[in-house]
């Protein structure tokens, strides 16, 4: 850990084994060792489950697919309130799993934690079993079409069984040194928060206790007891509470009650112009003084986040991925000023960190540095870090490389609306074909959630890729002109660069592997944003009634296009 910093969490752990040669696995896990090193890691999360007991054991019910997220004590070890309610055979696997992974962190050095999200839903047969510990609703209506609860934290019933849940848990890994917690999504919540999906509901008894203060009253009941196995036992609250609620939180909080901070616009991010431009919309490329408004409102933002933790006496954690929702495409310089201006506020723990994936990964390796040398001008910094690349004498031209593919992901337009919709297409390699009677047999089931299948009710924003089609024509001709006029042209810039610097004679094996390495990363990004835009002209050909734009090419070029690409 850098002199800076004190925890940085890590994502799972460990990589999955997929079958094969042990030998090969082993090899798999030594790289994930080593990106964990390049990170600083000092945490890594441990609770991978086989699978996700509620839905294996419903798996004709597709809303419970959210719950392969965040997995909970109870699908680990049992109270004597929940003994038989989930199978015996998935919890063991689960354990299992578990227990393997506490040991190839310990065996390496690392400390564990878990992320789990709560207060989870439970099943019918629980409830039939303690009619009377019956909680809010926490499903999502938009996309569930059977209603589920959670349990009441305020019940004596209840913290009794998390109390048992959570020392079995420490009792089975006693190095889980943290428990993160995510409220109000994936089938969880607290009774009459503002944020629950059904809207605010609970039992009768509780409706007077401010949610925040119930989630308090949980984490103090999972500390006080998590303490008497793991001294160091840490409860952080990630949150999902609406932001009158973590005030509630916040104040009184007792010791060992860590809070997150994230942006408001990205949970795992939030300080980056992306995330300003996906909330403004696209206007904001043409007007440079509404964006920076929006950048000084969003670094405001958060650090009232920051300082709400710190008024209350509480420990800050940043969730900083600087991947998140787009990969691990170079952009030191703005990596570097969103993690000196965190250090500056005076955050030391952060969840997530740079991706790690590559030896010569610029945003993993500028987040590392401000960790150990701590806030710096940023120029000097990702100097610094190309300088011990590739030399002195090619370091210039290895920032210029730089600044281009920052400048690129700093105007990519991320279009609003939801998760991860810049790289989706990304993910499954056919060309468009936009008439679905051409796709092949399985292949629309790869663009249709299952809530699609079971004609349950839906909201645009959980369409996948055919999101796009509920964009307006204006903004897709708008998100278009982007692409066109300030990503594409650093990216190819960018690469004519790295070109050259690979033509040079005389590179060294690290110099060279460094700068093939950027130029596949760059390649690799403007090849997915080129994706994303065959698929944004190719909506103007979907949608009836809607008038062609004459820049918009015909259908079988578009096609063509991305069939080459």
């Amino acid at each position: 850990m850098g002199a800076y910093t004190e925890r940085l969490i890590a994502g799972d752990f460990p990589p999955v084994y997929r079958g094969g040669a042990v030998a090969d696995y082993q090899a798999q896990l030594d790289n994930h060792m080593t990106r964990l090193r390049r990170k600083g890691a000092t945490h890594v999360m441990v609770n991978r489950a086989v699978c996700s007991i509620p839905w294996a054991m419903d798996p004709e019910n597709s809303y419970l697919r959210f719950t392969t997220y965040g997995h909970t004590p109870d699908k680990y070890v049992t109270s004597t309130y929940n003994v038989g309610i989930y199978h015996e055979e998935l919890l063991a696997a689960n354990r299992q799993l578990l227990l393997q992974a506490a040991a190839l962190a310990r065996a390496h050095g690392l400390r564990c934690a878990v992320r789990c999200v709560e207060m989870t839903l439970m099943p019918e047969s629980f409830f039939r079993r303690h009619p009377a510990l019956r909680g809010p609703r926490v499903d999502n209506p938009a996309c569930s079409t059977t209603p589920y609860y959670a349990l009441c934290p305020m019940l004596p019933e209840v913290q009794d069984h998390y109390r048992q849940l959570i020392r079995n848990l420490l009792n089975l890994v006693p190095e889980i040194d943290e428990m993160h917690i995510f409220t109000n999504d994936s089938g969880a919540g607290f009774c009459y928060s503002s944020h629950l999906y059904a809207g605010p509901n609970g039992p009768y008894h509780c409706k007077d206790v401010p949610p925040g203060r119930q989630a308090q009253e949980f984490a103090r009941v999972l500390v006080a007891e998590g303490r008497k196995v793991n001294p160091e036992f840490r409860v952080v609250m990630t949150s999902g509470l609406a932001p009158s609620e973590k005030e509630d939180f916040l104040r009184g909080a007792p010791d060992g009650v860590a809070a997150s901070v994230y942006g408001a616009f990205a949970w795992g991010g939030g300080l980056e112009w992306r995330w300003g431009t996906q909330a403004v919309g696209p206007g904001i490329h043409t007007d440079r003084a509404e964006r920076e408004r929006t950048l000084e409102w969003q670094r405001a933002d958060y650090e009232a986040r920051v300082r709400q933790i710190q008024a209350h006496g509480g420990t800050v954690y940043a969730s900083y991925n600087s991947d998140y929702y787009a990969g691990d495409d170079p952009r030191p310089y703005e990596t570097h000023e969103i993690v000196s201006r965190l250090l500056s506020w005076g955050v030391r723990n952060l969840i997530g960190g740079g991706p790690g994936t590559t030896p010569y990964s610029a945003n993993t390796a500028v987040i590392r540095r401000a960790m150990e040398h701590g806030p710096e001008p940023t120029d000097a910094a990702v100097r610094a870090v190309a300088q011990a690349w590739v030399g002195a004498g090619l370091a210039d031209e290895l920032c210029a490389v730089w600044r281009l593919s920052d400048l690129a992901a700093r105007e990519q337009p991320v279009p609003p609306g939801g998760h991860a919709l810049a790289l989706q297409p990304l993910i499954i390699h056919m060309p468009i074909v936009p008439d679905e009677e051409r796709l092949g047999p399985h292949d629309l089931d790869y663009f249709l959630t299952p809530v699609l299948r079971d004609q349950g009710r839906m909201k645009s924003h959980q369409g996948g890729v055919w999101r796009i089609l509920h964009y307006g024509a204006e903004n897709r001709l708008a998100y278009l002109r982007q692409y066109e006029s300030a990503v594409f042209a650093p990216y190819t810039q960018a690469l004519t660069l790295l070109e050259g610097l690979l033509a040079r004679p005389g590179l060294n094996a690290e110099q060279r592997a460094c700068f093939e390495e950027q130029r596949a990363i760059i390649a690799d990004y403007e090849r997915g944003y080129r994706h994303l835009t065959h698929w944004l002209m190719a909506a103007f050909h979907r949608i009836d009634g809607e008038p062609l734009p004459d820049e918009i090419p015909p259908l079988s070029e578009i096609i063509a296009r991305e069939i080459a690409w």
